[in-house]
């Protein structure tokens, strides 16, 4: 019932709504996850209805972009000065252009920095982080215990999501390093996705590590 109209699909949360979802999120609320799926399902049908023309059926888009709202979702800071509506429509429409280019058999085409998908700080994710990668680049060099505590602080005052990856790929919480790959199917997004974040991630890391040594 997605595409016979908005008026059959949940209304968007209000600003303040929106705000005691999120932190119930915070709070580990499985279900609040899924209230701001639903309410911004409006939003996925909007932005698929801008692709009718393409040739790809109404009903394979709207499943398409929701898989883009998704991702939107689990990866959204509340703490970033950008609206959850603004990130998720960059993310859905980003997913069913990714999806149509592949479809279309353009991908061996394309130019190594074309733009296939857009992280939460509105950076945009390379095909050449796709296709190429530093997988380990994480794992390099941490040999202390000393070293490892200047690391937590450090890692400590990232954003959650920022952090939660950091503290996998170092293994900061139970002493086991994850892979890009590991983390990516914990946290539910691609590991080109992770890869991308990661890399911002580790400029601010380094930036306070040299304030704190």
């Amino acid at each position: 019932y997605y595409v016979n109209g908005a008026d059959t699909l949940p209304p968007p949360l209000t600003k303040q709504e929106e705000e005691d979802v999120f932190i119930r999120l915070v709070n580990n609320d499985r279900e609040a996850r899924n209230i701001l799926i639903v309410h911004n399902l409006r939003l996925v049908v909007y932005i698929a209805k801008k692709f009718e023309s393409s040739g790809v059926g109404i009903e394979d888009l709207v499943s398409i972009g929701t898989i883009g709202l998704i991702k939107a979702v689990n990866t959204f800071c509340p703490n970033k000065n950008i609206k959850l509506a603004t990130y998720a429509s960059r993310c859905i429409e980003n997913e069913i252009l990714m999806f149509m280019r592949k479809a279309s058999q353009y991908r061996n085409d394309l130019s190594i920095d074309e733009p296939l998908n857009i992280d939460y700080d509105g950076n945009e994710l390379l095909l050449s982080d796709v296709l190429g990668t530093d997988e380990d680049v994480v794992s390099r060099g941490i040999e202390s215990e000393a070293e490892r505590e200047m690391l937590r602080e450090a890692v400590s005052e990232l954003c959650d999501r920022e952090r939660e990856i950091m503290e996998m790929r170092f293994g900061l919480v139970d002493g086991k390093e994850k892979t890009q790959k590991e983390v990516a199917e914990l946290i539910g997004i691609s590991q080109s996705y992770i890869s991308r974040l990661e890399k911002k991630i580790i400029k601010k890391l380094r930036s306070r590590l040299e304030k704190i040594s």
